[in-house]
């Protein structure tokens, strides 16, 4: 009996859209224009495996996973623009299937992460934190850079991080630890357990983070846990975030 095509709310359509950033996740096409002050989108919502399968389909497919057993759920749909949309179903390719599957997986696990910013709160002292490190003008002093054994950060680490973010973990620590450290160590003669504080905010949501992932990927938590202080601090830039994140890895509570 062929699958009923599902009548999508309103909320619905606002969560997939969500989920990719209203672009296109196969090309870089924007899913919603404006013309004479008005919004109109431009683009569908694809079953990732197909509603009605074809006999062919259904054989190149019958091996491959399957993100949900109901066809209509939330998981099993995302938004591509026509184009894309018209591309991918015709003809149906399994690389094609398998590439959108990794996709649509990775914006869950976006999704998941985001949604833990309502529950993880940020003590106030983090935004003069980061308004320090984006003031500070490193080149005129010399004075708090640490020297280190870059290994401490090396056995903390493993293969699912970058090399390329692993040696910005070690710049940061390198150019910015103490300019952290002694700014905390400030907070905590007027307020005193302000870094406890903030170091066991960090930490447990490191742990969310990292008991939500699957494989436990470092590079990945790593870039949320930089997005999260990022969102908090309302930043249009991450570097301070990224300094901050490399402190607390030096520090233990990451990794």
């Amino acid at each position: 009996m062929p699958g009923k095509r599902k009548k999508f709310t309103e909320n619905s359509n606002l969560i997939l859209l969500a989920q990719v950033d209203s672009i296109c996740p196969l090309c870089p096409k924007p899913l919603i224009y404006e013309k004479n002050g008005k919004n109109y989108k431009q683009f569908e919502i694809a079953h990732i495996y197909p509603l009605n399968a074809t006999k062919e389909e259904k054989e190149l497919l019958k091996d491959e996973e399957k993100l949900s057993e109901d066809l209509n759920d939330l998981n099993n749909l995302i938004c591509l623009c026509v184009g894309c949309h018209t591309k991918y179903d015709k003809p149906r390719t399994i690389q094609e299937y398998r590439n959108l599957v990794e996709i649509k997986k990775q914006k869950l696990k976006e999704h998941k992460s985001k949604l833990l910013w309502e529950t993880s709160n940020l003590e106030k002292e983090i935004s003069e934190i980061i308004q320090v490190l984006s003031n500070h003008d490193f080149n005129s002093s010399t004075d708090d850079i640490l020297n280190y054994n870059p290994k401490t950060i090396d056995d903390k680490v493993n293969n699912t991080i970058t090399l390329l973010t692993k040696r910005k973990i070690h710049r940061n620590v390198q150019d910015y630890y103490i300019i952290v450290k002694n700014k905390f160590i400030e907070f905590d003669k007027t307020h005193p357990t302000t870094t406890e504080i903030i170091s066991s905010q960090i930490k447990l949501h490191y742990l969310h983070l990292y008991k939500q992932s699957d494989d436990k990927d470092q590079k990945e938590i790593f870039d949320q846990l930089v997005k999260w202080i990022s969102k908090k601090a309302d930043l249009k830039n991450s570097d301070a975030a990224e300094i901050l994140i490399s402190y607390f890895v030096q520090n233990c509570e990451v990794f």
